[in-house]
């Protein structure tokens, strides 16, 4: 399943994906509440689906995925760009409950994803925003394609996950005075940017058991449970 034709973001995309998250990118500081949160990165996340451009947007779909942690509606969360790669449009997911942790306090991501869908080397990816005390940003992208791939109990979902060593490796700094041994998150996201011109499985991805250190979305329902 892995495939890899298509172009990582450029930084521009990226601010702009940012910008609809309608977000702050400044340089926040790691007090000592924070890091004592890094404990329980779990508790209070929250999965919010969103999107910007045309033919594009990411949005829970009933009786698409596999069983929800309560009730029988089997959601998925469904990525779409009807659209080609380069047009500035994107289906994202915003993960709140982060913002102002260090990246190592990410110990592990995975989600499930369909296999008439895509999985590319940009798209659906993880992306990290993070900021230092000066306000100098980087990112982290961590692509579908080059994740670790393993079989579920249902040959029609593979598992795609990144351990923490994976993710502090992947740091891209925008500004070239970033200090990454003080930055924190500013923002983390799923974007589904590569376009419809690859092929039929192209454009559109579904996830399910999305995760968080430990912390899985299976539906809407599970914003803010432990």
């Amino acid at each position: 399943m892995n495939k890899n034709l298509a172009l990582l973001p450029t930084v521009a995309a990226v601010l702009a994906i940012s910008a609809c998250a309608d977000q702050s990118v400044s340089g926040p500081t790691l007090d000592a509440s924070r890091s004592a949160a890094t404990a329980n990165v779990r508790s209070g996340l929250e999965l919010h689906p969103s999107g910007f451009g045309e033919h594009s947007y990411a949005a829970w779909k009933a009786q698409e995925g596999r069983p929800d942690s309560r009730g029988n509606a089997n959601m998925a969360l469904y990525f779409q760009k009807f659209t080609a790669t380069t047009t500035p449009a994107a289906g994202i997911a915003v993960i709140s409950g982060v913002e102002g942790l260090p990246l190592s306090a990410i110990t592990g991501l995975s989600w499930e994803h369909r296999i008439d869908g895509w999985c590319g080397a940009g798209a659906p990816r993880w992306t990290f925003i993070l900021a230092d005390p000066a306000g100098n940003r980087a990112v982290v992208h961590l692509g579908c394609a080059e994740a670790i791939h393993s079989p579920t109990d249902d040959p029609n979902w593979i598992r795609d996950s990144y351990p923490g060593f994976a993710i502090g490796g992947a740091i891209q700094p925008l500004d070239p005075e970033f200090d990454e041994s003080v930055a924190t998150i500013s923002q983390l996201l799923i974007v589904f940017d590569e376009g419809n011109e690859f092929g039929p499985t192209s454009g559109f991805v579904y996830l399910d058991n999305i995760t968080v250190n430990g912390k899985v979305f299976t539906s809407p329902g599970d914003n803010g449970a432990n």
